[in-house]
């Protein structure tokens, strides 16, 4: 047997240790503290506050000031048609420099499950800027716990300004997720830079819950999101006062220079246009039969055009190139048990495409050009399952499954550039983007249906990644302005979800279909008595005729029942004679 060896401790340390003081009780889920509890308390009975009532609740306010603090609470109440309902409640207290605000909001659905949120939020003026700190808790409809704290600040530099902001939220289940930025602001001799960068990193795990009632459906939803992101960005823009007279002088010689132009061609409104032909698009069949097809397309397609409005010409171009391949294959059964289809398809696309849009007039030019390129890859499949209908009355119903599920995967490159060169308001920019991304991504949902009863559920799982970049290089606003941003990014989620239907109506259809005991398409008391009847038959009655059985007409009698005229006498073996002497005891007339 193997001994366990224990450290041992320095003497100092080694002490008995004190008796644990009693830990407090902790604070019930979708409860408010104690003092928030208190606060409400107060405000429920208070005689000052101003109360306005509603169909559906209540909100009730009161403002107080007192030695330089003004405090104003509100507690607003509403309740739904079924179990659903909110209470908010709300306290903000603010003095000199100094502003907290304390809430506690709890929502509970049309089923009874709640959800609640407190959070407290304190705002503070510095000397030199602001610092604002928030704390939220909330608590979803199955007891998980998200805690979040946020944090801003607002700062006047010696030379510019600095903007802040942190986010930390974690839950009970172990995920977190951290999320800051920062925005600095200088001058730095006759130029302002601004400098930006972000980050945001780790995990968070969100609960859905809901009920909703729209036409006369009545609808509960749950589902989970998880996301996992790692991302990063950083941006830079320096901008410079310069004297715009020389950039105005030389775009009125470049808008009167085309004013010449434009004069001495002296063109009357024209457009000319043309397209690829179609014939460069072409789309080949490998097999085709009566369910099934594969095919593929490849080729170029676009157009240009040139159009001139009297005042200006605008050009366009565009072009894109495409090869591809695809199936698909469907087929369906009916038998004596239902029927049953299905349908799936695939595709694998790659494309790369350009375009351009360009304007000339005495105002300027203006132009605008882009690229992009990307494979597409593509697979879905969907099938449906029904059984034969069975009529309940005047409403028929069956039972059905129906499931759907694809996957799909992009990688996409794309670039665009713009050129503008105006005279009002004076303008001299080239700017530009570029960015790659990838994404592949699986989802599926599953319905099933028995009657007024369907549930749908869902499930997806995605992975993506992102880069992209900016740039700025012109004279704009009175500036001349030089920046950029770039920021790349990697994120993966998952979630499920599941919605139960219920066709309220249909079911009421159902119930009255089933109570229309005579089958003349209406409620009245002949179905009380011809359900009666049936009753009577069920007990060893004889059967009154349809048209003797009139409401005045019916009492108990000793030994049966008379219906006008007709007595209906009990069947000893059919019922016990101690059961039918209690019967007439207790009915007599």
């Amino acid at each position: 047997m193997s001994r366990i060896h224990r450290t041992p401790q320095p003497r100092s340390l080694a002490k008995k240790p004190a008796a644990k003081a009693a830990a407090a009780a902790p604070t019930p889920k979708h409860q408010p503290t104690k003092r928030v509890a208190q606060d409400i308390a107060r405000l429920s009975k208070s005689k000052r506050a101003t109360e306005t009532k509603t169909e559906d609740g209540s909100t009730r306010e009161l403002t107080t000031r007192r030695k330089g603090t003004t405090t104003t609470s509100r507690l607003e109440q509403r309740e739904g048609k079924l179990l659903d309902s909110t209470f908010e409640y709300s306290r903000t207290t603010s003095k000199a420099g100094l502003e907290r605000n304390t809430s506690f909001s709890s929502n509970t659905d049309m089923l009874g499950r709640r959800t609640s949120e407190a959070k407290t939020q304190t705002s503070r003026e510095l000397a030199n800027g602001s610092d604002v700190k928030t704390s939220t808790k909330g608590t979803d409809a199955y007891g998980n716990v998200k805690y979040t704290t946020e944090h801003s600040k607002d700062l006047s530099l010696d030379n510019g300004t600095l903007h802040t902001e942190s986010r930390l939220a974690r839950d009970s289940r172990g995920n977190r997720i951290t999320s800051s930025s920062e925005r600095r602001v200088e001058q730095q001799g006759k130029s302002v830079v601004t400098t930006d960068t972000s980050r945001e990193k780790g995990s968070e795990l969100d609960v859905r819950t809901g009920t909703s009632w729209e036409n006369k459906v009545f609808r509960v939803q749950d589902g989970v999101d998880f996301r996992k992101t790692n991302s990063i960005g950083r941006g830079y823009l320096r901008e410079a006062e310069v004297d715009a007279s020389k950039v105005v002088a030389k775009a009125d010689k470049f808008g009167n220079g085309v004013d010449k132009v434009l004069g001495w061609l002296d063109l009357e409104p024209a457009e000319w246009k043309s397209e690829v032909p179609a014939d460069r698009m072409h789309e080949k069949t490998f097999h085709q039969g009566d369910n099934t097809y594969v095919g593929a397309r490849y080729g170029v397609s676009g157009g240009q055009s040139v159009a001139f409005d009297g005042k200006g010409v605008n050009a366009t171009f565009n072009r894109e190139a495409t090869a591809g391949v695809s199936a698909n294959a469907s087929g369906s059964a009916k038998g004596r048990f239902g029927e049953a289809s299905y349908d799936a398809y695939a595709r694998a696309e790659a494309t790369a495409s350009v375009n351009a849009d360009a304007r000339l007039d005495s105002n300027g030019l203006t132009a605008t050009a882009g690229a992009k390129a990307g494979v597409y890859v593509e697979a879905q499949a969907h099938g449906t399952a029904r059984t034969p209908g069975l009529k309940l009355g005047n409403t028929e119903f069956y039972a059905a499954v129906e499931g759907t599920a694809k996957a799909s995967a992009m990688v996409q490159a794309e670039a665009t550039g713009n050129v503008s060169i105006t005279r009002h308001p004076p303008t001299a920019v080239v700017s530009g983007t570029a960015g790659v991304s990838a994404v592949a991504k699986v989802e599926g949902e599953l319905r099933a249906s028995a009657g007024p009863f369907t549930i749908v559920g869902s499930a997806y799982a995605s992975a993506g990644a992102e880069a992209k970049a900016t740039g700025i290089l012109g004279y704009e606003d009175g500036k001349l302005k030089i920046g950029g941003s770039i920021g790349a990014a990697l994120g993966v989620g998952a979630g499920a979800g599941v919605t139960l239907e219920v066709d309220v109506a249909q079911i009421g259809q159902m119930a009255k279909d089933a109570a229309d005991v005579n089958h003349d398409g209406k409620l009245d008391i002949h179905d009380a008595f011809a359900a009666a009847g049936k009753v009577a038959g069920w007990f060893g009655f004889g059967a009154p005729h349809k048209e003797s059985v009139r409401p005045q007409a019916l009492r108990i009698a000793p030994g049966g029942v008379q219906v006008g005229a007709q007595q209906y006498q009990y069947r000893p073996y059919l019922m016990p004679q101690w059961a039918t002497a209690g019967f007439v005891s207790q009915h007599k007339q």
